[in-house]
């Protein structure tokens, strides 16, 4: 690297070359380390690095040029003040005369210290994208089992517990997968996540072509802890829906609006034409296990809900995204 100070010393351990880099970092001017020691610079001269740093200016060593591994060691400034610091040395023969380089870097810089946390924060990135990965992977074997072992249900009321379960799982599995397709680690495309969600509680519950979904969708970014949440609220509505709206096998139609306000809120609307809610239900205090979840829900993402019934059930839900500066999302 350009900004690495390079030392450069002969066979008798004297400086003779000393680059800019090496004056900021060491506080010298090259005039003034010239032919000076390298004991100078490094508490114990090269046996303060390792025994074996002094081999390479045996002149009777068979190799031209040699490479060593960084190494730690203390760095002496003009200030008398040390520094831990990272040293490679290379040897160089040059006109049958050895020269040993040294480049080094000040761990204790701004700028090692802003290298090593990119490097961190790529190291964690790869293993976020992977941890992703893998719960995708886990949440769908899951869902595979719990499937395997409805089939073996023969209680209806149990085997519907089962695949109910399994539909909750699959909601987070496919945000999962989002997230790993996705190149953000924190946001997801919510449009599409509530997109692949409907259309997998649709096939579920074996209402492809006898209920029609009117998606109207804005393209809208998420954090991932608003959005999983959220759609499990959108699995447990559509799903009540689609169980109880349409009795006896009847068609029907199910409406999904996703805005955003200019106050900043995202508001999600689901509706359908069906029978509507029940007389006397109280969606506020209901013990149904569904609208259990959606309070429970809508409560850690901070939304207010509003549900009516009269003409068909309409569900409306409005909430932060979680993002911090919503003004850079992307819409349509």
């Amino acid at each position: 690297m350009a900004s690495d100070a390079i030392v450069a010393i002969d066979a008798q351990k004297s400086i003779i070359f000393f680059n800019r880099s090496a004056e900021a970092t060491f506080g010298y001017s090259a005039q003034e380390v010239h032919a000076k020691s390298i004991r100078l610079l490094f508490r114990g001269g090269l046996a303060g690095f390792h025994p074996a740093w002094i081999a390479p200016l045996d002149p009777s060593g068979e190799n031209a040029m040699m490479s060593s591994e960084l190494r730690e060691i203390m760095g002496r400034r003009k200030d008398g003040s040390e520094f831990p610091a990272k040293v490679s040395l290379s040897k160089i023969e040059v006109d049958g005369r050895t020269i040993l380089s040294l480049m080094l870097q000040d761990v204790a810089s701004h700028a090692f210290i802003e290298e090593r946390l990119r490097a961190a924060l790529r190291e964690k990135e790869v293993l976020l994208e992977e941890v992703h990965h893998r719960v995708k992977n886990n949440l769908q074997v899951i869902t595979s089992l719990l499937g395997l072992q409805a089939r073996s249900i023969k209680d209806s009321a149990t085997r519907i517990k089962f695949d109910e379960s399994r539909y909750r799982i699959q909601a987070m599995a496919i945000l999962h997968e989002i997230l790993d397709e996705s190149s953000s680690l924190a946001e997801i495309d919510f449009a599409d996540y509530i997109q692949r969600l409907v259309a997998h509680v649709v096939r579920s519950y074996g209402a492809i072509g006898r209920i029609r979904t009117q998606l109207r969708l804005d393209r809208l970014a998420c954090h991932r802890d608003v959005a999983l949440p959220c759609g499990l609220i959108v699995n447990e509505v559509l799903s009540n829906a689609l169980k109880y709206a349409f009795p006896g096998g009847k068609a029907g139609e199910v409406q999904i609006e996703l805005r955003r306000e200019a106050s900043g809120k995202v508001h999600l609307l689901i509706a359908d034409n069906g029978i509507g809610l029940p007389t006397g239900c109280d969606w506020e205090t209901s013990p149904t296990l569904g609208l259990r979840l959606v309070r429970t829900l809508a409560s850690q993402i901070e939304a207010t809900m509003q549900i009516t019934g009269s003409q068909g059930t309409s569900f409306t839900i409005a909430f932060r995204d979680g993002l911090r500066n919503s003004a850079n999302v992307r819409e349509d």
